[in-house]
């Protein structure tokens, strides 16, 4: 017996029943710990109360977006992969986040219609260059005139897809999409970059950015808002 028929029965005998990409399969969860998922080099932020390792076959791939239904709770992928062992795929593992129903399944910068980067998490800061307009006299303002609008956003592990190299994006797009719909800023283009990495280390990259506009689209909704 191989050894991926090994972990096959284990999964089959000590994993929950999950359903991924519709069907039904037997995969182990767990809190996700430093001492579990040092090997796989992830960021200190996942090891909390809302994160959760899965490990199940290797035949079902996991991609990050995806969602992961149990009996006890609902998860999205953060990240996925499978692990080697001498060229043969033995299991697949994924870093899942508890799923609420408002949250957001999927964040991602777009450029030219394809998908650039996946983000794990944002801020957004929006600001309005507004101002007060007083009476000739009067102490107090009588009303307030709006003014442009600029969107200022922060990204954290901002991980490149495809080869894309962040630093030659421009007049790209950040899109957040969740069940209720999505929310996209447009005409983005990046403020600073740093990546932090070493020996053996995948870099983590961070990027700030300037965004010309904002839309909302509701799920059935053709147009944004």
């Amino acid at each position: 017996m191989t050894e991926k028929e090994v972990l096959e029965r284990l999964f089959k005998k000590y994993g929950e029943t999950v359903t991924v990409h519709g069907g039904k399969i037997s995969a182990i969860l767990r809190p996700l710990q430093y001492k579990s998922g040092a090997s796989l080099n992830l960021p200190t932020e996942y090891y909390d109360n809302l994160h959760y390792l899965y490990t199940g076959p290797s035949g079902v791939k996991l991609c990050t977006g995806d969602e992961i239904y149990s009996a006890a709770r609902n998860y999205v992928v953060k990240r996925a992969d499978t692990s080697l062992l001498g060229g043969q795929e033995l299991y697949a593992w994924a870093v899942l986040k508890v799923l609420a129903a408002d949250a957001d399944r999927e964040v991602y910068l777009e450029a030219d219609g394809k998908r650039a980067a996946v983000v794990d998490s944002y801020t957004v800061k929006c600001a309005q260059q507004s101002r007060t307009v007083a009476a000739w006299g009067e102490q107090e303002a009588v009303s307030t005139v709006p003014g442009r609008v600029s969107y200022e956003l922060s990204l954290e592990n901002v991980r490149p897809e495809n080869g894309t190299d962040l630093c030659a994006l421009s007049g790209f797009s950040l899109i957040a999409a969740g069940n209720g719909g999505k929310v996209t800023y447009s005409g983005c283009r990046w403020k600073n970059i740093t990546a932090a990495g070493g020996a053996g280390n995948t870099p983590r990259r961070s990027m700030v950015l300037v965004a010309a506009a904002r839309t909302q689209e509701k799920e059935g909704e053709s147009d944004g808002q």
